[in-house]
């Protein structure tokens, strides 16, 4: 049809045609004339706009089609997942648990000796399930929870009472009591009366921090604690790994990390240095294996803890059926393994953000301490490509560490954290440094880690080549990590150290040991700064929501001053045959987590 404009001209055209006084016939012709072409312009036009229209009605009939296709396909892979899901938990609940199983891991290193609270062996995760502990949390909602004890706070939250439950033994076949506990701590404090020279020196007794007096024994069962006024003092102390008085007093500390045993859901069987260690099934653990998702009596019969240092040399022992499990491996060794029936592929959130600590408390071998000066630590940040870090080093799914865990409470947000990144500048680090009086630089040691977590050995190499761009040379020295703890505790060694935090509901662990002032490993301490202030006033806030907010001031104060490198949250893989479950409740599937291993009957 013509449009209401082309309609008026041809009417226009027709009366001034008569206007004119031509022949009528040839005004008549013409007039049909040019209404038969407008007519047939129209039909094309409008033929065309159909066209058009019938066009995008097919573009878009083939796309909602083409969404339909991946939706069903979608709805497909949920219900084939949900089905596998599904058949596993009606094999498990139909009894389909093999509870003669052994199962076999590879771990990096076995070093250090067996004793719990033995310098370095506090991360140590090849031993830690053989010890029981009196408080654990909930793995779903993460609240402390009862394990070999309950706790209430008394005398105005000045200390607190233990008391264990009832039938509880050592591996031995002693039962575990109240003078076990008071032992476990007072040795923590560094208190021994059954050396000679009533000392006891140990890497943990930040976890004791709390404690002000001597521990009192009421009787079999019951223990008082006297603290400090520190709602920490709880999550602390019940996280202690518990030692036997009776055999560390016998045969004395140095060969009770030779032949320790302890009270946990697993006990020791054997153990050669460095080559593997392996554990039984604790038969009279007091928490039976169908009794909940927390720590517990374990499936696993026999559990094999086999040495091979190298990430290649696990994924190869693992290829070759000598073990059934890897955890800790770099992404890129692990893919291959993603469409294989015969094995699962476990992607957890990380459970530690990865720092570098500077040692301000010793000068460097020329005599300078340059990190006392923020400059330098804000260049040190600077020089840092944490992004390119984490896209070429780590799985690319890491986010960068900030004061605190992401998932601790008072944790930054990202809407919080994220204007305050330290962006990669080394032009700005080199006027950094330049500006604190080291326009040349400075040389100083950095210690770090092999084989506890994938990758630090490479990721410590790059930042050692990242500070020597912008002038900071280092000596790059790397060992186990119960080697490295054990020297970097003593606080007497200058220069860098690469180490971690944790992922704990509460940072408190983190905060007594890196940041309080007498902290275990606090090197880098700060006295200007306000934050050993705001240590101590969350210490004191027993509610919850206003400690959080003091938390959280910490958490940005610390990454403000740059009381650290701040490097990134880990992301952890690795693989395990297809007919093992681990369900961990959501968290981090390691060493703290083995009791929940279930072997699948086939």
């Amino acid at each position: 049809m013509l449009s209401a404009s082309a309609r008026a001209g041809v009417g226009a055209a027709g009366l001034a045609l008569v206007g004119c006084g031509d022949d009528d016939d040839d005004d008549d012709a013409a007039v049909a004339q040019a209404e038969d072409q407008a007519e047939e312009q129209a039909e094309d036009q409008a033929e065309e706009q159909a066209q058009a229209e019938q066009a995008v009605d097919d573009e878009e009939a083939e796309e909602q089609a083409e969404e339909q296709a991946e939706q069903v396909e979608e709805e497909e892979e949920q219900a084939e997942q949900a089905e596998e899901e599904q058949a596993e938990e009606q094999a498990v609940a139909a009894g389909g648990t093999d509870l003669d199983r052994t199962v076999r891991i590879a771990i990096p290193n076995a070093v250090g000796g067996l004793d719990p609270q033995a310098p370095g062996n506090f991360v140590s995760t090849f031993l830690l399930h053989h010890f029981d502990r009196l408080l654990s949390r909930d793995l779903a909602t993460q609240e402390i929870i009862p394990q070999a004890a309950t706790w209430e706070w008394v005398d105005a939250n000045t200390a607190g009472v233990f008391h264990l439950k009832d039938g509880m033994s050592w591996h031995d076949g002693a039962p575990v009591t109240s003078e076990d506990v008071k032992f476990t701590i007072e040795r923590l404090r560094g208190i021994a009366p059954y050396n000679d020279d009533g000392i006891y020196a140990t890497g943990g007794d930040y976890a004791v921090a709390a404690v002000n007096a001597e521990v009192t024994v009421t009787d079999a069962s019951t223990i008082l604690v006297p603290t400090e006024t520190d709602v920490t003092a709880q999550s602390s102390i019940g996280s202690l790994a518990l030692v036997p008085k009776h055999h560390v007093e016998a045969i004395g500390d140095e060969a009770f990390n030779q032949e320790a045993f302890g009270s946990g859901h697993f006990t020791l069987k054997s153990y050669t240095p460095d080559q593997e260690v392996v554990s039984e099934r604790f038969e009279d653990y007091h928490v039976d294996t169908d009794e909940t998702y927390n720590v517990h009596k374990p499936w696993i019969k026999e559990f094999r803890q086999i040495v091979r240092p190298e990430p290649v040399a696990r994924v190869a022992a693992l290829e070759a059926g000598e073990v059934d499990l890897i955890t800790r491996i770099e992404v890129e060794l692990v893919s291959e393994f993603e469409d294989r029936d015969d094995f699962k592929v476990l992607f957890d959130p990380g459970c530690c953000p990865h720092y570098i600590f500077p040692n301000t408390l010793v000068p460097l071998p020329d005599g300078s301490n340059p990190f006392k000066d923020i400059r330098v630590r804000q260049a040190m940040n600077h020089a840092i490509d944490v992004d390119t870090i984490i896209q070429t080093l780590g799985t690319g799914q890491e986010r960068r560490a900030y004061g605190l865990g992401s998932r601790q409470l008072g944790a930054m947000t990202l809407e919080q954290a994220t204007p305050l990144n330290y962006e990669y500048n080394p032009e700005k680090a080199r006027a950094l440094l330049a500006e604190a009086g080291f326009p040349d630089g400075f040389d100083t040691p950095f210690y770090g880690t092999v084989g506890f977590f994938a990758a630090t050995d490479t990721v410590a190499q790059t930042v050692a080549q990242m500070l020597e761009a912008v002038g900071i040379r280092t000596e790059l020295q790397l060992d186990p990590l119960p080697d490295f703890r054990a020297r970097w505790a003593q606080k007497d060694v200058p220069g860098l150290h690469y180490y971690f935090g944790n992922q704990s509901p509460d940072p408190i662990s983190v905060i007594n040991a890196e940041v309080a002032d007498g902290g275990t490993l606090a090197t880098a301490i700060y006295p200007e700064s306000g934050i050993q202030e705001l240590v101590e006033a969350q210490r004191l806030e027993f509610d919850a929501e206003k400690r959080a907010g003091i938390l959280n001031e910490l958490a940005e104060k610390i990454y403000t001053n740059a009381n650290w490198i701040f490097l990134y949250e880990t992301v952890e893989t690795g693989v395990m045959r297809s007919d093992l479950d681990w369900d961990a409740k959501g968290n981090t599937r390691d060493h703290n987590y083995y009791f929940a291993i279930r072997p699948l009957a086939t």
